[in-house]
């Protein structure tokens, strides 16, 4: 599952996309269909890649059906952990 923030708020008018599995095929499939550069994965904190859209490609995105929305990074950071937290708890 792709989970997205609406807007940064410390960068205002730019988004981060990340993999509930951290999937990179998952967030490539994505940056390709929103036409975002490859510059724009992030795979600095293998913990944690993701993507960081503007523009034309943050506005593709955040209609995309495969992308859950929230308002705020927060949020979306939350919900990133608790779905680390589940498959965790599902490998054992």
């Amino acid at each position: 599952m792709l989970l997205m923030d609406r807007e940064n708020l410390m960068v205002p008018g730019w988004s981060h996309v990340l993999s509930s599995t951290n999937d990179l095929a998952e967030l490539e499939a994505l940056r390709d269909r929103v036409g975002a550069p490859p510059r724009a994965l992030h795979l600095e904190n293998p913990a944690r890649p993701h993507l960081d859209l503007k523009l034309v490609s943050r506005a593709l995105a955040l209609v995309d059906a495969e992308v859950r929305v929230f308002d705020s990074t927060r949020a979306l950071l939350r919900c990133w952990l608790q779905c680390q937290r589940d498959a965790s708890v599902a490998r054992g």
